[in-house]
């Protein structure tokens, strides 16, 4: 059964931590403010939670992957290939509304049983999500809420009110969001970033940007 749960972002509730850990190690989907929107997310190695996120975006191609969510460089580093340059230019970027497309590692299809060769990833600012995704040891697996009524949902009641039937438990911190897209970076090719999608932030901390 779906449950709406407040909670906090700095510090977060050891409890509610707990539970939402809980409902990722058991294979369930989350909703949660992912600073600029409301997300969907859940295990990264989950293949039955990732099938209930699809089933909540039907219209969403299959063969377009999720981005991951880490909590640290360091984690991004298991998952995708980081070389000085990026390393660099990451430091600037993260934890913030920026999405890297970064080249995946050779164990990455082992971990995650997916064999894409390239990986979107982002650390959020969120102090609650750095830390759950810390404490599951493994990336979440993320995709924004669709539009609700042709508008981002702002507030998590609403979220609640169209997908909560196939949530496991939507996480809020009450605030209104501003229902913003990340901006995409490209970093697959050395020495070289290139602009995506201009979104959220300011994309010329990627001094090299093409």
């Amino acid at each position: 059964m779906s449950a709406h749960l407040y909670t906090y972002d700095n510090p977060p509730s050891e409890r509610d931590l707990a539970r939402a850990e809980r409902v990722l190690r058991e294979d369930g989907v989350l909703a949660y403010p992912n600073d600029l929107n409301w997300a969907f997310g859940c295990d990264a190695a989950s293949s039955k939670a990732l099938d209930q996120i699809h089933m909540l975006k039907p219209t969403r191609s299959k063969d377009l992957p999720f981005s991951l969510l880490c909590s640290s460089i360091s984690m991004a580093a298991e998952y995708a290939t980081i070389d000085n340059t990026a390393y660099r230019l990451l430091r600037k970027a993260w934890p913030g509304p920026f999405t890297v497309l970064l080249n995946a590692t050779k164990a990455f299809p082992r971990q995650l049983k997916d064999k894409r060769r390239v990986v979107g990833i982002r650390i959020p600012a969120s102090t609650l999500l750095q830390t759950l995704v810390e404490r599951l040891g493994g990336p979440l697996a993320t995709t924004s809420v669709p539009l609700i009524d042709g508008k981002p949902a702002a507030f998590g009641y609403e979220v609640f009110d169209a997908f909560g039937h196939g949530l496991d438990l939507l996480l809020d911190l009450g605030n209104e969001l501003p229902g913003l897209e990340s901006t995409i970076v490209d970093l697959t090719e050395t020495g070289v970033a290139r602009l995506i999608r201009q979104g959220a932030g300011d994309a010329t901390i990627f001094e090299c940007l093409a």
